[in-house]
């Protein structure tokens, strides 16, 4: 192996695409070498609408990390969203052969890729991720590495996430007409949750949250372990659409309206005060109060946590999630989106804020860059093992290298 090798997350957003370098020290700690971003054109909400624009986005990024340090931009971990992605639980199970009835790495591979296989994929979808959430043997659950142990029967659960292969190819596609070549393709909810989600955390269960532009995306966790994941196609335009319509303005205009005067919350002392709004084309601009821009985001903000909160209680089955919600993404920035997150899930939250890299500068402190910074990230701790491309049998070969760690 190399030594301190770089590490290069690559994500693309609905709003910029964005990358970030990082670089592995012989202690094993990552330490920031660069990132670059540029506005995001030819994509909406993970799929590619017009691919030289998307290739012409992620290379003006790469050029803003080439500026700055001395590496050029190759081979990159992609982040893929979208809400073509689907998930679902498996389960399998396996006799322990053997005299000694003793658990090999093959065994726990082969338990795993049959869970994988017991899943019936339509011909356009492809399994991206399927990762261990425990095992069971001979009726003992709660084992995370049954590699060694002695038992008859060997069981399996896992969490298998599949994608829409065309889309996810037209994404690699893009970043190959950029001159580069992605490594590894990493599910957005996955990376982000590295990036923002502590191991307490996740042991003791939580809800990650992440409103992007175009979707937002859920991950629950429990026992160290994806329960569920989930992308919804809401995310922050939604919102500055909601105001382009309700107050008939430019969508930049709208945008800007949001950022400076909008807010979610139902009570504020300065309702009152008022908000200029600019006409569409020729009309003159007119003024509104604040509340008027407030109650269309507020309406929003009640429909999307609404939609969060039934999948949230359904994955969990009206188990407590002890740890709350991690809420992250720019759409964590709008104000009073943590109190009505707290009100509408009914559990403590906060906002997640990247970290893990050594050296972060302050404008990668900020939750629209929870994605980019957890690509760099996911893997060391992870429970993956498995990505595309190649399905099933790519997942047996990297459930043997884990266990070999």
């Amino acid at each position: 192996m190399k030594k301190n090798p770089f590490i290069c997350g690559l994500d693309l957003g609905t709003s910029k695409v964005c990358i970030v370098i990082a670089r592995k020290q012989p202690d094993g700690v990552l330490e920031l070498t660069g990132y670059g971003r540029a506005e995001s054109r030819g994509l909406d909400k993970g799929v590619v609408v017009n691919l030289n624009e998307a290739a012409d986005s992620i290379h003006r990024a790469a050029e803003e990390v080439e500026k700055t340090v001395n590496l050029e931009v190759d081979n990159v971990r992609l982040g893929a969203g979208g809400d073509h992605f689907e998930s679902a639980n498996s389960g399998q199970a396996a006799p322990v052969a053997g005299e000694r009835h003793e658990v090999t790495p093959e065994l726990a591979s082969q338990v795993v890729a049959a869970a994988a296989q017991s899943l019936i994929v339509p011909p356009d979808r492809e399994i991206l991720h399927v990762l261990t959430q425990e095992y069971c043997l001979d009726g003992r659950s709660g084992i995370k590495n049954p590699v060694g142990l002695f038992g008859s029967q060997l069981d399996v659960k896992v969490h298998i996430m599949t994608c829409q292969s065309a889309l996810v190819h037209n994404l690699i596609n893009a970043v190959n007409h950029a001159g580069m070549h992605v490594q590894k393709t990493i599910a957005q909810p996955l990376a982000a949750s590295e990036a923002v989600l502590t191991k307490d955390e996740k042991e003791l269960g939580v809800a990650m949250i992440d409103i992007g532009a175009g979707s937002t995306n859920i991950a629950v966790f429990r026992q160290n372990a994806v329960r569920f994941t989930k992308t919804l196609p809401i995310g922050g335009h939604s919102f500055t659409r909601d105001l382009f319509a309700g107050l008939k303005t430019p969508l930049e205009d709208a945008e800007r309206i949001k950022r400076i005067s909008g807010s979610v919350s139902a009570i504020m002392p300065d309702a009152d005060d008022h908000v200029a709004v600019p006409g569409i084309g020729t009309r003159s601009s007119r003024t509104i109060m604040r509340k008027t821009v407030c109650d269309i985001l507020h309406a929003r903000a009640l429909e999307l946590l609404r939609l969060v909160g039934g999948h949230i209680r359904a994955a969990t089955e009206g188990t407590p999630l002890i740890a709350g919600a991690v809420i992250t993404g720019g759409g964590s920035m709008l104000d009073g989106i943590m109190e009505l997150a707290e009100e509408i899930l009914n559990m403590p939250t906060r906002q997640g804020l990247p970290m893990g890299i050594k050296g972060l500068h302050d404008e990668l402190l900020h939750p629209e860059y929870a994605t980019a910074v957890g690509l760099t990230l996911f893997g060391a701790d992870s429970l993956m093992v498995g990505h595309r491309p190649g399905g099933v049998q790519r997942v047996i070969g990297n459930v043997m290298s884990w266990f070999e760690k």
